[in-house]
């Protein structure tokens, strides 16, 4: 009997967080998104409760033997 691996996938969401100096919300996206495009060290934490709320849906399969 084939032998398969099947990669199942849930997605999360991750949040960081950017502090910025803006006159409006408008401008403090604009600038928190410049920010987060030119670090190189951003951390991100998965969200809580996100891990577990989507269904799994399968990303994959790969026959590894016969």
């Amino acid at each position: 009997m084939p032998t398969f691996r099947v990669i199942i996938t849930r997605d999360v969401t991750e949040s960081t967080v950017i502090e910025v100096e803006a006159e409006t919300k408008e401008q403090a996206e604009t600038a928190a998104f410049a920010k987060l495009h030119a670090s190189t060290d951003t951390e991100w934490e998965i969200d809580e409760g996100s891990w577990n709320q989507s269904g799994a849906y399968v990303t994959g399969i790969d026959q590894t033997s016969n």
